[in-house]
Parts: C-alpha cells; sequence; structure tokens
C-alpha cells in the first residue's frame, strides 16, 4: 500500500510537502568541496553548494544532505529561507524540482529547465533532507530516530554545524517555511532556536507552514471532511444520498455543534475537539495510552489490508462511520477515503481520485517518478558530491520506514496548543500558515478550526472571519477597501480588473497579532505545484517583506 493510501485510512493523520551571499563565502572551513558541479541535462543554476553533513553527538553513519543555493538578487541578500517537505521521510528536494527551486522538469521528461518563479530570486535557500535516512540523507542500522524529540534534538545540533561552515548565514534573517507534516517538523524546530537564543543566537524571524499537521488530528480531519465533501461535490461527484449519510453521521458525533462553534468571530471560548489534548486524551496517562493503544493498532491493521472496506451505498457510508471495528466511532474521513477510493476504482466516481489535489486528473505527470529517476543517475550525485555507491544508489524521495516509525510513536503534542503561541507572543516570530481549498488530505476547514481555537496574542482565534482578498502578485494588499485593486469578487473572480493582471483574485487571507492565513484557490496540498506564481508572491509580499518590514 502507497503512502497516501495509508494517510488516507488513518483518520488520526499526522500527514502526509536558498542560501549564499552574492559575493564568495567567508567560511571557517574549506566548504570548496561542496560547491555544486554544472547538472547533467540541466541550464545554469544559481551558485550553490550540496553534500552530506554528519548530525554531531549521534551514532557512526547519522548525516543530514543539504543543497544551499545563493540568492540571485542582491536586494535580497539578508534573507536564508530554509524549505522542509513533510511526509515524515520525505525529501526536501522535492520542493526543489516540483515548484520552488531553480529548475522544473520539462513536461514528462528528466530534462531540466529554468524555473521563472525560483525563490532564490527572494534570498539564499537550503534545502534539508531531515531526519536521518530521508532522501540523500543516511542513518545508522537499526533505525535511530524513534521520536520528534529526537527528531528535533538531530535537526538543532546539525543546523549549528552547518552554520559553522557556513557561518554567514547565521547573521541573516531566517525563515523556515515547509508542508505537511513539516507543520510538526518547523514548530518544533523553532522552539529549540527561540529556548536557546542566549547561548546560541539565530535571527529566526518567521515560520510558514502550508498544508500543515499543525492541530489536533481529529479536528483536522473527522471534524471537518463531511463538510469539506459537501463544498466539493460537483468536482468529486457524490450522489446527494452519500453527502446526507455524512452530514447524519456529523449530527450524530456533535461534529456539527462544533463547526457552529468555530464559525464565531471571535470565538465565545475554547470548544472541544474530539480527543483534544487539552481534554480527555492527553490530560488523563491511562486514557492517553489506550489511545495509542488504538492509534497503533489503527496503523497496522490499515498496513495489513484488514481495515479495506468498501462503502459504496448511504448504509455502507454510514455503518462505516459510526460502526467501524478497525476506526472506531465517527471515522468520517477514513469513510470517505474508502468511499472515493471505491467508486473511482468501480468507474463511478471522478476517475483517479487525488487525496492531495481533488482536481488532478489521470493526465497529471508524476513529478516523484522523474525525481528518483533524474536523481538516481551517477553522473547527477557525483555533481551533488555524493560518493561513488558500488551497487549505484538509487534515490528515494519518500523513506517509508521514517514514515511507519514516526506515525507509531508517541504522536508529539500539537503545535497549535502550545508552542506557536509561545512563538508568536513571546518572542516575535512571524506565523504565516496557508492551505490550497482542493486539498482533502489537510483539509482548509480543519486548520481554520484549528486556528479559531488558538489563543496567541491575548486573544483566542481570529476576531473576525478571514475574507480580504488576495492577488495573484499582491499577497498581501492593504485592507479591503482601500485595495490597489478594484475587483468586484461578486461576479466572475478570476477576471482581471482594469489592475490588469496584477489584480488576478488569487484568494482570501487574514492577519492578526504576528499570525496570518491564506487560502489559495485552485491550489492542492502543494501549493507552490499548482500556483507557482502566487506562491511566489507570498514568500516575496508576506514571508519576507513581513518579517523585515
Amino acid at each position: 500500500m502507497n503512502v497516501a493510501a495509508i494517510l488516507s485510512l488513518f483518520h488520526t493523520i499526522w500527514a502526509v510537502p536558498m542560501l549564499l551571499l552574492s559575493t564568495a563565502p567567508r567560511t571557517s572551513v574549506n566548504v570548496s568541496q561542496f560547491e555544486v558541479l554544472p547538472l547533467p541535462d540541466s541550464p545554469t543554476l544559481p551558485r550553490s553548494w550540496a553534500g552530506r553533513l554528519p548530525i554531531p553527538d549521534t551514532e557512526k553513519g547519522n548525516s543530514i544532505f543539504f543543497w544551499l543555493f545563493e540568492a540571485q538578487d542582491p536586494a535580497y541578500d539578508e534573507n536564508l529561507i530554509i524549505w522542509f517537505n513533510g511526509g515524515p521521510g520525505c525529501s526536501s528536494l522535492i520542493g526543489l524540482m516540483t515548484g520552488n527551486g531553480p529548475v522544473l522538469f520539462d513536461g514528462n521528461t528528466t530534462h531540466l529547465i529554468e524555473n521563472p518563479q525560483s525563490w532564490t530570486k527572494l534570498g539564499h535557500v537550503l534545502y534539508v533532507d531531515q531526519p536521518a535516512g530521508t532522501g540523500f540523507s543516511t542513518a545508522s542500522n537499526p533505525y535511530p530516530v524513534r521520536d520528534n524529540d529526537r527528531v528535533t534534538s538531530d535537526f538543532y545540533k546539525w543546523l549549528q554545524s552547518f552554520f559553522s561552515h557556513f557561518p554567514n548565514f547565521r547573521a541573516k534573517r531566517v525563515h523556515m517555511i515547509g508542508e505537511s507534516y513539516a507543520g510538526i517538523y518547523i514548530p518544533y524546530f523553532a522552539y529549540a532556536i527561540a529556548e536557546n537564543q542566549d547561548d546560541y543566537p539565530i535571527d529566526l524571524r518567521s515560520i510558514s507552514l502550508g498544508d500543515g499537521t499543525l492541530g489536533n488530528p481529529a479536528a483536522m480531519t473527522a471534524v471537518t471532511v463531511s463538510t469539506f465533501l459537501e463544498s466539493k461535490k460537483s468536482l468529486l461527484q457524490i450522489p446527494g444520498e452519500i453527502l446526507s449519510a455524512f452530514t447524519q453521521a456529523d449530527q450524530t458525533c456533535g461534529f456539527t455543534t462544533l463547526l457552529q462553534q468555530a464559525n464565531q468571530f471571535p470565538p465565545k471560548g475554547k470548544f472541544e475537539i474530539v480527543g483534544d489534548p487539552e481534554n480527555l486524551n492527553y490530560k488523563h496517562r491511562h486514557r492517553r495510552h489506550q489511545f495509542q493503544q488504538y492509534r497503533r493498532r489503527d496503523l497496522r491493521n490499515v498496513m495489513n489490508g484488514t481495515c479495506n472496506n468498501h462503502p459504496t451505498t448511504p448504509e455502507q457510508v454510514s455503518s462505516s462511520i459510526l460502526n467501524s471495528t478497525c476506526y472506531g466511532s465517527c471515522a468520517t474521513f477514513s469513510t470517505a477515503m474508502n468511499y472515493l477510493n471505491a467508486v473511482s476504482a468501480a468507474g463511478t466516481g471522478k476517475r483517479c481520485f487525488d487525496v492531495y489535489d481533488i482536481t488532478n486528473d489521470c493526465t497529471m505527470i508524476d513529478p516523484l517518478g522523474l525525481m528518483a529517476s533524474y536523481l538516481s543517475r551517477g553522473d547527477v550525485q557525483a555533481a551533488l558530491n555524493l560518493p561513488p555507491a558500488p551497487a549505484g544508489l538509487a534515490f528515494a524521495p519518500c523513506n517509508s520506514t521514517i514514515l511507519d516509525t514516526l506515525l507509531l510513536a508517541v504522536p508529539p503534542t500539537p503545535p497549535a496548543y502550545t508552542i506557536l503561541p509561545f512563538l508568536v507572543t513571546e518572542h516575535n516570530i512571524s506565523v504565516h500558515v496557508y492551505s490550497g481549498d482542493n486539498d482533502l488530505l489537510l483539509n482548509h476547514l480543519g486548520t481554520e478550526l484549528v486556528l479559531q481555537n488558538m489563543t496567541w496574542g491575548g486573544a483566542q482565534g481570529f476576531s473576525r472571519k478571514p475574507h480580504r482578498i488576495f492577488y495573484a502578485d499582491d499577497a498581501a494588499p492593504a485592507l479591503r477597501g482601500s485595495d490597489a485593486c478594484d475587483v468586484d469578487v461578486s461576479h466572475d473572480s478570476t477576471a482581471p480588473s482594469e489592475g490588469g493582471q496584477r489584480c488576478v483574485p488569487a484568494g482570501i487571507w487574514a492577519s492578526e497579532r504576528g499570525v496570518t492565513y491564506h487560502l489559495f484557490r485552485g491550489a492542492g496540498h502543494s501549493v507552490f505545484m499548482k500556483k507557482p506564481r502566487e506562491m511566489f508572491a507570498y514568500v516575496r509580499d508576506v514571508v519576507v517583506a513581513h518579517a523585515n518590514g
């Protein structure tokens, strides 16, 4: 079973996705060994460095692979952007080669072309394959990274080693950005940096979490999936009687009331979410242990195939949600995935259903296959300063061992409960959250629910429902009513106004007390894949500009 299937069935999901000076770096060690040679079948790259650095104070054989690009525009020299894919266990080179790095695949070939929306135009960009064993990184045997504490410790120690090799970048304005399970990685990395500022200062200005696992897993999946299906019923080709079964289940499970509470701006107080770490599962150790046992059983059943039911009728959908022996009660997310996959396979629903982007169809090119082919080449690996492997080194975009290990571990406390409020309130680190509106794996309604239940800067949630328009080339416009773009969104929201292409609406956003939220229209789980232009503007206008202002 592939990664997407495992995550889709596992309803308590923790999902499964730029740097240097314009002059030669001043370094305390010789880093010429890391300078990247011209890549095969590639246009000219910005100056870059790549290779492996050992993770200090760990077992022999643990290393993290990095690829560091010099900023192309001197105006953005002060920015160091660090990109993370999620998984857990997926290579950050996925981001580099599918939308935010300097190169892209030319159609369905492994020939590379220049990316006009490369983030290297906005700063130095660092791509990191972590934890150990991800992508081109290596790990000792048996696999050493068993939980998120080790993930965080390894990265923080490695980052200090990286800065010892490239000390110029430690003084840069650091912006960590990533997607999916990076919603766990990044806040914990930021917390380690913030808590150790006195001993090891790093100028961390912002963190940005895209379609990320920042909140309670039930909130981000089960509670909101029925409402999401209703909003996308035409695209997903879901009959009314099936939607009615989900709606009735929401009422039975109390999800309807919860969503009504979350839709109040400002909220009237904390609302209890099923499995909420502030209530049942994380405050009572015995119950928490029971919950962990359930999660392990659930994932193991999914992996060995015993939970692959195929509900296709309203009665089967209701039974799967309320009476599942695999997922427990109120299993709306798992049931939705099983239903959509079943009708897709039978040819009675949307064909080639893709949980990451529900607009994808059977013609979509798989970039991960292209990556695996291109990055497994010996000449490419030599250009990236990787030592030759006797039998060749097959590159895997995602590592299933890491996925299984970390998803079966005791989960870290969701960042929205403590870490994100701490970062923005106590350390003045900007927190940016964004979603694609066609992502079903971690749908935007779940993200919005989590934010509305989060307390930061002395208040809970947003005081007004996110509604302000942002544009394809302006991701942070002035307050509504005084925008440079005058767009009538009551009619054709995709038509440019007299302001030209710059004024194409890209989505809605909100910003309060150091936290921003952007919802990108027409994007999936990896926003930059479908909306590279809009995401480029986001990094320019929100991430680096907001922190620099």
